[in-house]
C-alpha cells in the first residue's frame, strides 16, 4: 500500500516510505489559501455562515441532571471571539504586559479547564492577536498544572470557575500570574456543572482575596464588555508563529513544552483531513483538548465544517452525552475498547443459548458482506440485533479512529460489526501533532498503523542494542524515523531535548515498528523499556505486562524489577467484577469480604501469584519472566489523581515507581521468600 521512495536507503536507514496517492511528499494544492489555525477559524465562518458550530448541553442544578444539546453557530462563535479577542488586547496591556525571552513579540494564553466550547473560543480569541494558547492539565500529577504555568510563563490563566479555588491557594507556586478569567459568570446567573458549588457571595470572597494578592479576577462575560466598548484592530499570526505549547511527559522523563508553530498545525490537520475526507460531521469532543489529539482531529475536520459537542464533563456520563449528541465521528483509545468489548461481546457473539447463536452467525455474515465490499450495513441483522447496540454510541457512528497504542484487527473489525461504521486506527506522537500515519479507508487489512499521512515521510533506524535492524528478514525493523512540515519547532527551553530528539530534518520516535509485507507498518516496541535482572536476564516489562494483562483477574498491571533482584514483582489492579467471586472462593468462610479487604489478603494475593504462573506458563514465557510476588491495589491506573499515564494514555513508569516505592522493597523480599520456599 505506502509507497516506496527509490532509492532511498542509506546505512543504518531503511528507504522512505509515503502515503500511496501523495508519492511527492507533499499534501497537494487543496487548501493552500489555509496557512494559520486563525485563517483556518475565519474559513469556518465565511464558509460555513450561521452553521451549528459548537455544542454544549444544558444543565439543571437542582436535579443535578443534563437536557439537549444547545448549538453556538459559526457566526455567533465569531462574534465571541472578536469582543474576548479585543478584551484580552486591553486585558494584557493593563495588566500583564511581559513578553516571555523564549517567544519574543508573543505572549502566551494559559487555558485551564475541561473540554468546553469557551476553551476553543478563547484559544482563536487568542490567535486574533497573534497570542498563543498553553494547555493546563493537571492529570498528569498534583503540580503538574503549576508547572505547566510557571515553565511557560503564563500570565493571564482562562480557566473553568472550579478551578479557580485551587488557583487561589497554590498562587504562591505561580508568582508569574496577574489576571484569572473565569469561563463562567462570576455572579453565577448562568449555572452549570462547574459552578453548582459555589454561589454570588463565594465569588466575591474569591475576588476580594485575589485583589489581596495583586491578582485580578474577571470572567469571561466582562472580558467581552471591554472588548465590545473598546474594539481593537485584529492582528493575525504569520505562519512561522508560535500556535500552541503542549505539555505532555513522556514514559520515563519530567514534563516538555511542545513549541508549534501556525504553519505546522496547519500541516498536521490538512494532512489527516485529506485522506479522512470528513464533511459536515458530528464530532464528540472528550479527550483532554490541553493535550493534542482531539484538537488535531477538530482543526481537520474543520477544512469542511464540523458539529463539536463538548462532553458534559463528567466522564461517568460520556454514554448519555453520546446517545444525546448521536456523533457521526467519535475517537477512543484501544484500551477503552478493550473495556467495552468485554460488556459488549457478553451479551452478544459471546452470550449463550439462541441470542448468542443468533449473534455469533449475524456477525459472520456482516465479516464476509464488509470483507466483499457492501459496505458495512445489513438491513436483517443491523435491525435485529446490532443496531440495538450502536444506539449506546448515539446510533449514527459512520467513523470510529482510534490512536494512542496498538489495536488488533479483531477489535477493529468487532466494532465495525457492531456500529455499521469505518474503523481508522493511526500513530503520531505529541511532537508530530498527533500525525504520522492514518490507515486507508475501505482496507481490510487491520490491526496495524496503516501507511503514512499526506505529506508525511517514515523511515527506520536500526536500533541494534536491541536487535532490531532494517536488514531483517522478512521485514525491515527499527526505530520510527518521521519528517514532514507538522514537526515542533523545540522542547520550550530544552535545547539539549530538542537536540536529541531530532536527527536532522527527522523527529526520532522513540518507537519500534516495522514494514509489511502489505506496505502497513506495526508498532512493535518502545526503547529503553528494559530491565535487567539479577539474574544477568533483560525482559521488556511492556510486553510482559501485555501479556499479563490479557489473565481475566487482571484489570491494571505493573512489572518492576532490578539489576539488584534476581524475580519479577507486580503491582496488579484486579477485574472487580471477576476477582471478587474468584478471591471469595479462595478466602472460604469470610466471604463476606469487600473487594478492598479481598485485595489486601495474604492468601489471595498467593493464589493470584499461582495463577499469573501458570498464565506466563500457558502463553510461553521463560521462567525469568514470571512474577514472584505482587501487590494488590483496588484502585484503577487511571482513577487516581498521581498522573500514571501521559496525554495518549501510555503509562508513566517513573510515576508508577515513586507512587509504590515503599512497597518495592517488601515485594522483593517476599518474592525472593516464595521462590526459595518452592526451591526447599
Amino acid at each position: 500500500m505506502a509507497y516506496k521512495v527509490p532509492s532511498s536507503e542509506v546505512p543504518g536507514y531503511s528507504y522512505i516510505i509515503r502515503h500511496p496517492d501523495f508519492k511527492d511528499g507533499t499534501c497537494g494544492a487543496k487548501y493552500s489559501d489555509v496557512t494559520t489555525l486563525w485563517e483556518l477559524f475565519r474559513r469556518e465562518v465565511t464558509e460555513f455562515s450561521k452553521k451549528e458550530f459548537l455544542g454544549t448541553r444544558s444543565f439543571d442544578p437542582r436535579t443535578g441532571k443534563f437536557g439537549d444539546y444547545s448549538w453556538m453557530t459559526t457566526t455567533d462563535a465569531s462574534e465571541i471571539v472578536d469582543n474576548f479577542g479585543s478584551g484580552l488586547d486591553q486585558v494584557y496591556a493593563k495588566y500583564a504586559p511581559m513578553v516571555p525571552e523564549a517567544t519574543p513579540g508573543q505572549q502566551p494564553l494559559g487555558l485551564f479547564s475541561n473540554n468546553r466550547a469557551e476553551w476553543l473560543l478563547a484559544e482563536f480569541a487568542a490567535f486574533r492577536s497573534r497570542r498563543y494558547s498553553v494547555g493546563v492539565g493537571d492529570q498528569l500529577g498534583v503540580d503538574c498544572a503549576e508547572e505547566t504555568i510557571n515553565h511557560a510563563e503564563c500570565a493571564v490563566i482562562v480557566c473553568s470557575m472550579d478551578k479557580i479555588p485551587r488557583m487561589l491557594d497554590r498562587m504562591d507556586m505561580t508568582p508569574g500570574v496577574k489576571v484569572i478569567v473565569s469561563m463562567d459568570k462570576l455572579d453565577c446567573s448562568l449555572p452549570n456543572l462547574f459552578t453548582q458549588a459555589f454561589n454570588s457571595k463565594v465569588a466575591a470572597g474569591w475576588r476580594t482575596r485575589a485583589e489581596s494578592m495583586g491578582v485580578v479576577l474577571l470572567d469571561m462575560a466582562q472580558v467581552m464588555d471591554m472588548g465590545r466598548a473598546q474594539p481593537t484592530h485584529v492582528s493575525p499570526p504569520k505562519p512561522e508563529d508560535v500556535c500552541t505549547i503542549t505539555y505532555t511527559s513522556g514514559t520515563t522523563s519530567a514534563q516538555k513544552g511542545i513549541v508549534r508553530t501556525h504553519a505546522s498545525n496547519v500541516a498536521a490537520s490538512k494532512s489527516i483531513g485529506l485522506p479522512l475526507q470528513t464533511q459536515n460531521e458530528t464530532y464528540m469532543s472528550f479527550a483532554s483538548l490541553a493535550h493534542c489529539f482531539d484538537r488535531f482531529l477538530i482543526y481537520a475536520m474543520m477544512f469542511e465544517h464540523v458539529r463539536i459537542g463538548m462532553y458534559s464533563g463528567d466522564i461517568a456520563n460520556l454514554g448519555d452525552d453520546l446517545r444525546a449528541l448521536r456523533p457521526t465521528a467519535i475517537v477512543n483509545l484501544p484500551w477503552k475498547l478493550n473495556e467495552l468489548y468485554g460488556l459488549i461481546a457478553s451479551s452478544t457473539i459471546k452470550a449463550g443459548g439462541l441470542a448468542g447463536m443468533l449473534s455469533r452467525f449475524a456477525y459472520k455474515q456482516k465479516i464476509k458482506r464488509i470483507a466483499a465490499g457492501k459496505g458495512y450495513k445489513h438491513a436483517l441483522w443491523d435491525r435485529l440485533i446490532f443496531n440495538k447496540v450502536a444506539q449506546v454510541f448515539g446510533g449514527r457512528v459512520e467513523m470510529l479512529l482510534t490512536g494512542g497504542g496498538q489495536i488488533s484487527s479483531e477489535l477493529q473489525t468487532f466494532f465495525s460489526v457492531i456500529l455499521s461504521c469505518e474503523s481508522l486506527h493511526g500513530y503520531g506522537q505529541s511532537e508530530n501533532f498527533a500525525n504520522g500515519t492514518v490507515q486507508l479507508k475501505g482496507h481490510p487489512a487491520k490491526g496495524n498503523a496503516g501507511v503514512p499521512a499526506p505529506g508525511v515521510d517514515i523511515r527506520l533506524r536500526s536500533v541494534p542494542e536491541m536487535e532490531y535492524l532494517i536488514t531483517d528478514s522478512p521485514c525491515p525493523r527499527g526505530e520510527i524515523m518521521i519528517r514532514s512540515k507538522s514537526g515542533f519547532s523545540e522542547y520550550l527551553k530544552e535545547p539539549e531535548l530538542t537536540k536529541a530528539a531530532k536527527d536532522g530534518d527527522w523527529v526520532a520516535t522513540g518507537d519500534i515498528a516495522q514494514f509489511n509485507a502489505d506496505g502497513t507498518i506495526s508498532i512493535i516496541d518502545r526503547m529503553k523499556h528494559i530491565i535487567k535482572t539479577g539474574r544477568s536476564f533483560f525482559v521488556a516489562p511492556e510486553f510482559l505486562e501485555s501479556c499479563y494483562s490479557k489473565h481475566q483477574l487482571v484489570k491494571d498491571i505493573f512489572i518492576n524489577g532490578s539489576v539488584e533482584e534476581r524475580e519479577l514483582v507486580a503491582i496488579v489492579v484486579p477485574n472487580k467484577e471477576k476477582f471478587v467471586p474468584w478471591a471469595r472462593g479462595i478466602v472460604g468462610n469470610a466471604g463476606n469480604l469487600s473487594f478492598e479487604n479481598l485485595c489486601a489478603n495474604k492468601d489471595v494475593t498467593q493464589a493470584l501469584v499461582k495463577e499469573l504462573k501458570l498464565h506466563a506458563s500457558l502463553n510461553n514465557l521463560m521462567y525469568q519472566e514470571q512474577i514472584c510476588a505482587i501487590h494488590c491495589d483496588p484502585m484503577p491506573f487511571e482513577k487516581n489523581s498521581r498522573g500514571f499515564y501521559t496525554s495518549t494514555f501510555k503509562l508513566r513508569r517513573t510515576a508508577v515507581l515513586n507512587s509504590y516505592k515503599d512497597k518495592f522493597p517488601k515485594l522483593f523480599a517476599e518474592a525472593d521468600s516464595n521462590v526459595k520456599l518452592t526451591v526447599s
